[in-house]
């Protein structure tokens, strides 16, 4: 957020700017020049904006076909090209929540199909997400969800 607030303070300040030269030029063509500027400021942002836009949706496409084998958004970051860091301004400025976010809750829909759909163990589940640590994907389930993963399995089956 921090670097958005620069980032359009900067923006601004440059179309200000413009504003002043070419206002010393044209002294009638002021409104020309905001027109001008406000465009340009827009044009900007919203490349940044697509980019963004961009990133997010082939985090999201990477996410739905490796979701079981890849965890760690340093790998979502790898196999696109970027920092971490970036890949987490990206999708939290295009969905409002961060990278580690979406892998969770992905991770948590495939648990609640399995978990409604099939008579697999908790225990198996987890297996087959890719977790061997079947408590830490218990933890997860019940932190994600506000529900153990039987309690959600009964409720929704009854």
């Amino acid at each position: 957020m921090l670097f958005w607030a620069a980032h359009n303070f900067r923006q601004r300040e440059a179309a200000s700017e413009r504003i002043e030269k070419f206002s010393a030029v044209s002294g009638s063509g002021i409104t020309v020049a905001l027109v001008v500027s406000q465009y340009l400021e827009q044009s900007a942002s919203s490349g940044t904006l697509a980019r963004f836009e961009s990133i997010t949706k082939a985090f999201r496409k990477i996410l739905e076909r490796d979701f079981i084998t890849v965890k760690k958004p340093a790998e979502y970051a790898q196999a696109l090209n970027i920092s971490t860091a970036y890949l987490n301004e990206c999708v939290k400025n295009t969905t409002g929540h961060s990278v580690s976010y979406h892998i969770q809750e992905r991770i948590i829909l495939e648990a609640k199909r399995l978990l409604y759909h099939s008579n697999q163990s908790v225990k198996e589940i987890a297996a087959e997400l890719g977790y061997d640590d079947y408590p830490y994907f218990s933890r997860l389930f019940s932190k994600v969800t506000g529900h153990t993963a039987l309690s959600f399995r009964k409720k929704n089956r009854d």
